[in-house]
């Protein structure tokens, strides 16, 4: 893989957990590895553009740790946003990442492109990480902490690949 300047995380609405990935990717690059991941852009989108803000929970979850959310703008996967992207994170393999590889098929090296982001990461097993949405607060919370590890975990195989040679 070349090197990363433009992260995209997509999930279905752009409102759970996408917003969550993409501020606190944020954060991270902010806080923890303002270096690292100086030339490196985090943004995200969903497949479908349900609400025009985060969800109260992913708000209430990033307030905890600090992080504001106010200036975010939900936005729907266009071919133009995909296009600019050199690594696209999903977190459900039909409803995103196939989604978007049948969508946009024709998009030069879509393929290479999109990964799950627990797939990206190493792992192996239950790669999904589904839409917290309807969720009681606890279980909803859960997903966001595992989103979180999956972020900092991706956060520095990007940086790994970012500094060979």
């Amino acid at each position: 893989m070349t090197e990363i300047k433009n992260v995209l995380f997509v999930c279905a609405g752009n409102t759970c957990r996408s917003p969550f990935a993409e501020y606190f990717a944020k954060w991270l690059k902010q806080n923890k590895y303002k270096e690292q991941l100086k030339n490196v852009q985090f943004d995200s989108a969903g497949i479908y553009h349900y609400y025009d803000t985060p969800q109260p929970g992913t708000v209430a979850y990033l307030a905890n740790k600090g992080i504001d959310v106010s200036d975010f703008q939900a936005k729907k996967v266009t071919e133009e946003l995909l296009d600019k992207q050199d690594l696209i994170l999903t977190f459900e393999k039909k409803h995103h990442s196939d989604k978007l590889l049948r969508k946009f098929k024709h998009l030069k090296d879509l393929n290479k492109k999109v990964h799950l982001l627990l797939e990206f990461i190493g792992e192996t097993e239950n790669l999904e990480i589904l839409d917290p949405f309807h969720y009681e607060e606890k279980e909803y919370q859960e997903t966001l902490k595992k989103i979180e590890k999956a972020v900092i975990k991706a956060i520095e195989k990007i940086i790994q690949i970012n500094e060979k040679p």
